[in-house]
């Protein structure tokens, strides 16, 4: 039976033992292939990569007549090789080196080299989907000095020529990664990962004390997720640097449209040369990244990030800031933890003048640092034995080790790379040839050793972090589901559910205003406004004049006062303070200390504010009416405004009618103050209903919508009411109107009957009839006995007076009180009617259903995305929703790369060093496995 050769994957988990070098045999002729002398394998190298189970050996084990079926012999890579374990170091990288060179070549680890591509590919995906701040990713970095040579190392490596002079290529990251494939076309998929927004101070370049710790890359600043932009696919490589160029000029003027600057199709990019572009850019640096996506046949898997030159003096003053801003950059990059440092140092320098060492020992980082010695052709002899000891190790600056380039500028990349090797092997002719003290590092001297080494690293660091990575964004897409279920999806029939959510409303808000407690808020303020019109009625001070003579008829009796005539101040001092502050804070008819309301008054006093009752929105307008008249002064008036020969009894109507629009010309403040809050109460009833009836969808733009359109209905509709109530303000105002004598006069007979009763008291005072204590109370707060001694009083000695002198001037005051309280009457009746039959009647009929259908089209059909726009949410949850599904699908993606990459495996555990069996008839005379 013929056995098939064969490499099987199985579970990590047998025991090991370690076994000696010298029993690794010979390599099979059927497997065996030339290998240059830089890819020997010394057989110390791989016992120091690999150790076995207890199983038997190939070449050892002897096979017996009844075996019939395949023996497997077990391998697995030993865990500080390839699964894990601690970083090379220095002293070891001859061996580590040597395996790295040699393994992954060999076709016995065909399947090993894949593997490895796999992860970098995956990698690569993760990289470019940055979702790095869910899970930090193993990268490659490289990082150097000002004229290190890193523009050449990174064209080496990228096996491209890229921009290599100072200017645009220094001023922003780069993150290059390379795709080997099979198809035989080479491409460069250039684009831009844009992480920080440009917000410049206007009038003013950044300053050297804006770069601080909480700002580090002024005036750039963090934006909450990445924004990435494809800027150009290019199929020919003599192409890339013009676009390379260009990409970076696009995205140093961040606030502009990277359109503009495509070579060959944007405006700038046409009118503008590069040159005078580049010149005038509206930032001096950029912490976003141009990111290259490079396929070709023959490429090294992999992807790093090349970062602008650290440097100490800018060429300008002005630019101060950007060494900061550079070595800031430099430095975030260095302290991620997972990050792999490709520290480039020219040859023909003093390694410790490097700035970028000093960053990476700030950041101790120097042990996953990766030395790679630049400018090889230009070492100067006397340095010799200061590099020669850091390849041997003995200055411990870095934990990988160093690799030598050179890589000499301004020739064409296939000349540059057989020139390197030509180099290293000393077959270049010159002076600055390769010194022979190096012989031994010649597999740590060239850029293709320095790749495949680079290559190993990076997969294997993201082979260890890849169970992290995954759980972490596994995580993260469970949060972000989390809080999308709270931002629900549009509903299926979008226009349904629009239409019947306005319909719900519009029969809410009927309903609202034909409401009891609608209703009953509006009818207290009704009462509160004509509360508040009644008690402004116009106060008259009847009391007599300081020293007025009162005259007595003939019969009155003549005896001397009970005590002097008091004057007025004598008058005002004779109640108690919490008396008089009591009375003070009443509406009054009259001007006096004690003082009553009858009739109309007392009537209307009853709707006035009670401790049980919401405070008066008009009290402030109370006290408008105090004060108004005195019967002094409508004498003086009627004097004023008599004609020469006019009786003295008959007083000009002029006097009248300017007293009574004084005295209705102070409504305007109460008016405006009743429509302000008629609209609160219609809004707030609008609002209610609108929560009630759309609170659901309260996160949508409807909502918002709505709420604005009920706004401007509720604006527009009030305006008008506004409109029309202030129209009969200024009827009321305009001039004297009555046509109904007999409500006037009775108005008048109660407001005279008020003013005689209050004169005669004070009069009868006066003659010391009435005692000078005696307080004039309201009618309502006297008893029924009172009532009777007062009047009986009154009626007893009124007779005894002689006619007033100021009779004229009361009737006067009797006639406008008759005429405002008619008047108020009239006006309170018809502004509360109006608003309820013009105001509130837009709602209740269709005005308010056709209003939004202007704008709804409620009741017809049209696009269905006004549908769809109006179930969108606020714009706040609207960005907030696109970003988690942005965020969601890089992380989907991200987890399929994840999947695909374990699917690839056939079950293998990328946190685990893989672990083979090996047919037992297989020739394997490479090695025991």
């Amino acid at each position: 039976m013929t056995r098939p050769n064969s490499v099987k994957r199985e579970p990590f988990g047998s025991p090991t033992v370690s076994i000696a070098s010298g029993t690794m045999a010979p390599p099979s002729p059927s497997l065996k292939r030339k290998t240059p002398h830089d890819d020997f394998v010394d057989a110390q190298s791989v016992a120091q990569s690999f150790v076995r189970s207890h199983a038997p050996s190939a070449e050892t084990w002897q096979r017996r007549e009844e075996d019939t079926e395949p023996i497997f012999m077990q391998m697995r890579c030993r865990p500080g090789s390839f699964g894990g374990g601690q970083q090379n170091s220095p002293s070891s990288q001859n061996a580590d080196t040597s395996f790295a060179h040699q393994s992954f070549a060999h076709p016995t680890f065909t399947d090993i080299g894949l593997k490895l591509k796999a992860c970098n590919d995956t990698l690569g995906d993760l990289q470019t989907l940055g979702v790095s701040h869910v899970a930090a990713l193993p990268e490659l970095v490289l990082v150097g000095d000002q004229s290190a040579g890193k523009s050449s190392l990174m064209s080496g490596l990228a096996r491209v020529n890229l921009p290599r002079s100072a200017g645009v290529c220094t001023r922003c990251p780069l993150h290059i990664r390379l795709i080997s494939s099979n198809i035989d076309r080479w491409s460069c998929t250039v684009s831009l990962q844009q992480d920080y927004d440009f917000q410049p101070i206007p009038g003013r370049k950044p300053k050297k004390s804006d770069v601080t710790n909480a700002n580090p890359f002024p005036p750039w600043v963090k934006m909450p997720h990445r924004d990435s932009k494809v800027f150009k696919t290019i199929f020919d490589p003599l192409e890339i640097e013009e676009v390379l160029r260009w990409a970076q000029i696009a995205i140093l003027n961040h606030n502009r449209s990277f359109e503009l600057f495509i070579p060959g199709e944007g405006a700038v990019a046409k009118e503008i040369p590069l040159d005078v572009a580049a010149r005038e850019t509206d930032a001096q640096f950029s912490p976003n990244i141009v990111a290259l996506e490079i396929k070709g046949p023959g490429l090294p898997d992999l992807s790093f990030y090349d970062l602008p030159g650290v440097f100490l003096s800018p060429e300008k003053e002005e630019d101060e800031y950007v060494v900061r801003v550079v070595k800031n950059l430099t430095r975030e990059y260095i302290a991620r933890e997972k990050a792999i440092i490709m520290w480039a140092l020219p040859m023909n320098v003093d390694s410790e003048n490097s700035i970028s060492l000093g960053i990476i020992r700030d950041a101790k980082a120097a042990n996953r640092t990766i030395g790679v010695m630049t400018k090889a052709d230009q070492l100067p002899p006397q340095n010799i034995p200061s590099w020669l000891a850091m390849f041997k190790g003995e200055k411990q600056l870095v934990g990988h080790g160093f690799f030598a380039t050179s890589r000499p500028p301004d020739q064409p990349l296939e000349d540059v790379t057989r020139w390197e090797e030509l180099f290293f092997n000393r077959e270049v002719s010159g002076n600055n040839s390769w010194p022979n003290e190096f012989a031994d590092f010649s597999h740590r001297c060239g850029v293709e050793i320095l790749l495949k080494y680079l290559s190993r690293q990076l997969g294997d660091a993201f082979a260890r972090s890849l169970p992290s990575i995954k759980n972490m964004v596994h995580t993260r897409l469970k949060v972000i589901e989390t809080e999308l279920a709270g931002l629900p999806e549009l509903p299926p029939n979008v226009e349904h559910e629009v239409k019947k959510s306005l319909f719900q409303f519009l029969g809410q808000m009927k309903s609202a205003i034909k409401d009891t407690e609608f209703s009953s808020e509006w009818n207290t303020l009704n009462n509160q406004f004509q509360a508040c019109i009644f008690r402004m009625k116009p106060t008259c001070r009847v009391k007599e004049p300081e020293l007025q003579t009162i005259e007595v008829t003939d019969d009155m009796p003549i005896g001397t006062p009970k005590r002097p005539r008091p004057s007025d101040s004598t008058m005002r001092g004779s109640t108690t303070p919490s008396r008089r502050q009591r009375q003070d804070g009443m509406s009054t008819p009259v001007k006096q200390e004690d003082h009553v309301m009858s009739g109309i008054s007392r009537a209307s006093s009853v709707v006035g504010t009670t401790g049980g009752e919401p405070r008066s929105p008009f009290i402030r307008f109370f006290n408008l009416g105090r004060c108004v008249m005195d019967i002094k002064d409508i004498h003086s008036e009627i004097l004023r405004k008599k004609r020469p020969g006019m009786p003295r009894d008959l007083v000009p109507d002029e006097v009248r009618e300017t007293l009574c629009m004084d005295a209705v010309k102070k409504w305007e403040g109460p008016l405006e103050t009743y429509i302000n809050k008629t609209a609160e109460l219609l809004e707030k009833t609008a609002t209610t209903v609108l929560e009630e009836s759309l609170g659901v969808l309260r996160r949508r733009l409807i909502f918002r919508q709505c709420q604005e359109q009920l706004k401007e209905f509720i604006d527009k509709a009030v305006a008008n009411q506004r409109a029309r109530l202030i129209e009969m303000y200024e009827s009321e105002t305009y001039q004297l109107y009555m046509m109904n004598d007999d409500v006037f006069n009775r108005y008048k007979a109660l407001e005279m009957e008020q003013l005689l009763r209050v004169r005669s008291i004070y009069r009868l005072k006066a003659l010391t009839l009435f005692d000078w204590d005696y307080t004039i109370k309201r009618i309502e707060e006297m008893t029924e006995e009172e009532k009777i001694q007062e009047r009986k009083k009154l009626d007893t000695h009124i007779p005894k007076l002689a006619k007033d002198s100021y009779s004229t001037e009361l009737e006067v005051a009797g006639f406008v009180r008759g005429y405002y309280m008619m008047a108020a009457a009239r006006f309170v009746e018809g502004a509360t009617m109006n608003v309820n039959s013009t105001l509130f009647r837009t709602f209740r009929d269709s005005e308010l259903d056709d209003h939004l259908d202007r704008k709804f089209q409620i009741y017809g059909h049209s696009d269905p995305s006004l549908y769809d726009s109006l179930m969108e949410e606020d714009e706040k949850t609207a960005k907030r929703r696109k970003q988690l599904k942005g965020e969601m699908e890089k992380l989907l993606r991200a987890m399929s790369s994840i999947n695909d990459l374990e699917g690839s495996s056939d079950g293998g555990d990328f946190g685990q060093p893989p672990v083979f069996v090996v047919n037992s008839d297989s020739e394997m005379d490479d090695g025991v496995l």
